[in-house]
């Protein structure tokens, strides 16, 4: 009789723990013989789940059996298969249909028979009944940890160190960044000046390499748990952990994040702080300085000590706004196409549905107290995942605005018609905002060093 081996592994995890492919072969093999059973046909199904029966090798062994190339489907167990009654019902009939029988190596079932059809497909809709309690009382245990003050999942916080019970504790030196980053902003600096000044600093996010951009500092900015909050789904619990963030600042950060509005804080900072780069010296931060001898505001390179006036800079930027608001096609030109960009935000964020699944499974395995894992490897695993879901949603974030059409964009900056008019009558920190909101940062180039010397200017929006 001709025999056909099934194998399925959905995970990285099922395979490190001994649940492998090769393993799972050698088994039946070994079972087929047995049997007297030749392997004619081995089908291997590598990080599929069993959630439906739409798996590329399951399909192809259902085209051959049609095909009439074998006599008996083996599988190492029935959850190998699927793990659904509905599913496993639709494949015993067409079993049924094409004269194949269906076995389990490590299971006593016989499909031959009404009977021993009935057994199988009442054996599945148990096990399926058991996953959906699991489900469920892993969900209360999940609440009930939150009604408990203490934090589901490992956590991955800028500023905090949570051990495997889900205590934390301020990571000193951390903190001291964390409260920095609110200050600044309630002082007035944008996201980008704040990035900046980390990243000039040597100061890399979430302790691994890398640095700062806006999406990242902003996450950080409108987190609650950096007052003591912690929330889960419609839960939200109060002082869980200790701060490191007043309320009355945090307060402060979001109401500026919020209304955009400026407050008095912000009097007083330049309009260029943050965004112009030195384009001489490897894009060097710009420090702006008042000259009281003929009070004019000057920024000059922290390395190279090239300057130049801010008044000369605004004009310059002033006449590239004009030329970008009255000609469509030369704003055109300066953004790039969307289509690549489309792809990579697909890419991630199929990466991070894949990344949080993952981090499911092993919160449903450290609420089952029959796990075969230790809560301590799975709560490096879920730390791991947890590295990777921060990452792929800073991405993400940072890509929303670029994905927007460049014709989309151009129908929004159009309606700054008037801006040079209105520029210089506007406040000082409505000036800063205006500018920050367009540019990503502008880097300044002047190939001789003197005031006088002639000055060009690159643009990157955002």
């Amino acid at each position: 009789m001709s025999c056909a081996i099934y194998v399925r592994v959905s995970t990285e995890e099922q395979v490190k723990e001994g649940f492998s492919i090769a393993a799972q072969i050698e088994r039946l093999r070994a079972f087929a013989t047995s049997q007297g059973w030749n392997v004619t046909h081995e089908y291997k199904e590598e990080g599929w789940s069993a959630k439906n029966i739409k798996r590329p090798q399951l399909q192809k062994m259902l085209q051959d059996m049609k095909n009439k190339e074998f006599n008996v489907i083996l599988v190492y167990k029935l959850d190998r298969l699927t793990r659904s009654v509905i599913d496993l019902y639709t494949l015993l009939k067409e079993f049924e249909d094409n004269a194949v029988a269906f076995r389990s190596a490590t299971e006593v079932y016989d499909t031959s028979t009404a009977m021993g059809r009935l057994f199988v497909t009442l054996v599945a809709a148990l096990a399926q009944w058991e996953r959906e309690q699991l489900v469920e009382r892993v969900k209360v245990g999940l609440e009930q940890m939150v009604d408990e003050g203490k934090k589901p999942g490992a956590q991955v916080l800028y500023g905090y160190r949570f051990d495997v019970d889900f205590n934390c504790e301020i990571i000193e030196e951390e903190a001291e960044i964390v409260r920095w980053m609110f200050q600044l902003y309630a002082d007035g600096y944008g996201y980008r000046a704040i990035a900046d000044k980390l990243n000039e600093r040597g100061i890399g996010p979430q302790r691994t390499a890398g640095k700062w951009g806006d999406s990242s500092v902003r996450l950080i900015l409108k987190n609650d748990m950096y007052i003591g909050v912690f929330r889960y789904g419609d839960k939200v619990r109060y002082n869980t952990h200790p701060p490191i963030i007043s309320e009355v600042l945090f307060h402060q950060v979001q109401k500026r994040m919020g209304s955009k509005q400026l407050s008095d804080s912000r009097k007083g900072k330049l309009a260029l702080t943050g965004l112009l780069k030195c384009g001489n010296c490897n894009e060097h931060g710009m420090n702006g300085n008042y000259d009281k001898r003929d009070q004019l505001v000057y920024y000059r390179c922290v390395k190279c000590n090239r300057s130049a006036s801010e008044n000369k800079i605004i004009d310059l930027i002033l006449k590239e706004l004009e030329k970008m608001i009255t000609s469509r096609e030369y704003f055109l030109s300066l953004v790039s196409d969307t289509k690549e960009n489309e792809e990579a935000f697909r890419e991630l964020k199929d990466e991070l549905e894949t990344v949080t699944n993952q981090k499911n499974k092993l919160l449903d395995l450290y609420m089952d107290e029959n796990s075969p894992f230790s809560k301590e490897d799975l709560y490096k695993r879920t730390l791991k995942l947890n590295e990777r879901e921060q990452e792929l949603m800073l991405q993400i974030d940072g890509m929303d605005i670029e994905l927007e059409s460049p014709e989309s964009r151009y129908d929004k900056i159009k309606n700054l018609t008037g801006i040079v008019e209105e520029f210089h009558k506007a406040d000082l920190m409505i000036k800063k905002e205006l500018l920050e909101s367009l540019f990503e940062k502008i880097i300044y180039i002047r190939e001789k060093k003197g005031r006088h010397a002639p000055v060009n200017l690159e643009y990157f929006l955002k």
